[in-house]
């Protein structure tokens, strides 16, 4: 009896486990073909989101535009600044130029697991772009998606 109760519960926390991990999507890299664990996260609508990805230990945090074009200038660095109730923090980085060419605007920077652990409490992210800013107030709903993305880097 005690065996079968325990047999029963090892079968719930794995299938409870297999639930969580499918939740994360994945896809293999056209330029390393590795597998790449990724989750993304709507910001205004579809044409604006962040995903959060990760090979390996590499973790990367993208903010995707669909709106503006691959030719687009772009300072040598663009802040990324993610408030939080403990402050506030930027991530910097450069027009992604790993993007296929496709016709979309990709700002990528990598992310270290203590950033990931800042970024669980967000209630606001800024894109500093050259001539723009884009402000995203990030409710209940969106802090658990981005929570939910976390928790697939780990």
């Amino acid at each position: 009896m005690k065996f079968t109760f325990l047999l029963g519960v090892v079968g719930l926390l794995v299938a409870g486990k297999g639930e969580c991990m499918a939740q994360c999507k994945e896809t293999i890299s056209p330029s390393n073909h590795k597998k790449v664990h990724y989750h993304k996260i709507q910001l205004a609508d579809k044409k604006e989101y962040l995903t959060l990805s990760r090979t390996g230990e590499e973790m990367v945090l993208s903010y995707h535009n669909e709106r503006i074009g691959l030719v687009f200038y772009s300072e040598m660095f663009t802040e990324i600044r993610f408030w939080t109730p403990q402050g506030k923090f930027s991530l910097y980085s450069t027009a992604n130029d790993r993007s296929n060419w496709q016709r979309i605007f990709i700002l990528a920077s990598p992310v270290t697991r203590k950033e990931l652990d800042k970024m669980k409490t967000t209630t606001k992210i800024e894109v500093l772009l050259t001539e723009d800013t884009k402000v995203f107030s990030v409710d209940a709903q969106k802090n658990a998606l981005l929570n939910k993305a976390i928790a697939c880097m780990h």
